[in-house]
Formats: structure tokens, sequence, C-alpha cells
């Protein structure tokens, strides 16, 4: 899945959830969405910051440092939603390895739902599959960095936002 996918389909989630408080921050805080995807440095896609094994002590860390920092706890709640939505769109976008190193193998659920058109109409692959993945290598592969639907949901957040701000200065 595409960057732009990643940190604008949770940043809508936000916007619709919390219109009326929504506030710049969140716009830095969805770059956690896109997090996960740095583990293509280590040399394996979809390994390491895909897995729980290191998602959840680093939200811990995001909860507390929030809490020390400022007393409160309001913005790295954000930060852990954008985090997990990552592991979420990819689980259904090819599998993730939830417990990577421990387990090498990932899961997720695959729709390959096809219709054909000709002399009749042809449906297959109707049901949902479960799907096994294991980290790949990197090294030589080329990863779609925008996608049509990414810049679509980019602008249909620009487009909701900016519409929103100018209604709300009347």
């Amino acid at each position: 899945m595409d960057l732009l996918t990643h940190i604008f389909l949770p940043l809508i989630a936000i916007y619709s959830l919390k219109k009326e408080e929504f506030s710049r921050i969140y716009l830095a805080t969805a770059l956690f969405a896109i997090l996960p995807d740095f583990d293509v440095f280590s040399g394996i896609h979809r390994g390491i910051l895909h897995s729980l094994v290191f998602l959840i002590p680093l939200s811990l860390l995001i909860l507390l440092s929030e809490r020390m920092l400022k007393s409160e706890v309001r913005y790295a709640y954000t930060a852990v939603f954008f985090l997990f939505s990552h592991i979420f769109l990819d689980f259904f976008a090819g599998g993730v390895p939830f417990l990577y190193p421990v387990v090498k193998i990932g899961v997720g659920v695959e729709f390959p739902l096809k219709i054909g058109f000709g002399s009749s109409l042809v449906i297959e692959g109707f049901m949902p599959r479960l799907v096994f993945m294991t980290p790949t290598p990197v090294h030589g592969k080329l990863f779609e960095v925008f996608s049509g639907f990414g810049v679509a949901t980019a602008i249909i957040f620009a487009l909701v936002y900016l519409i929103d701000s100018k209604f709300k200065e009347r």
C-alpha cells in the first residue's frame, strides 16, 4: 500500500471523529502512519517495524513520553492510532508478521473477487481468503510510493478540510 493511503485514509477517519477539535498537530502525528514502512532500510519489508514486538513497546513509549512532558496524554493516542492503522491496512493488503522476528510467518486477508464480462457474466473468487506471508528482502525491489487511490484520499481529505474551514470562518 502506498504512503499517501497510509497517511490520508486514517486522517480522514480522525477528522470525521474529531472534527470540532481537529488541529494541525494531527497532520504531524499522521506521519506515524508511515513509520512501519521504514523497515525497508533494514533490508526487509514488513519485518520488525510491522511487528507487535516493536509496535507495542513503541506505543507505550509514545504515551509515556507525552505524559511525562505535558502531564497529560492528548495527541499520543492519535499517534498510536496512526501506527496501528498502518498494520490494519497492510493486513488487508498482503499480510502482516504480527510476531516477527519470533514468528516469521505473517497473516492477512485477501479479497480476490473478479468479475468478467463478455458473452456471459463471470464471477470468481467471491469469498475473502486467509493468506500467509513472510517478510521479503527488498534489495533490487521497487515500491509504490503513490497510487491513484492514495492521491484520491489526499484530495478528498484536502477538499473536505478546506471546505469545512471556510464554513467555520462564517
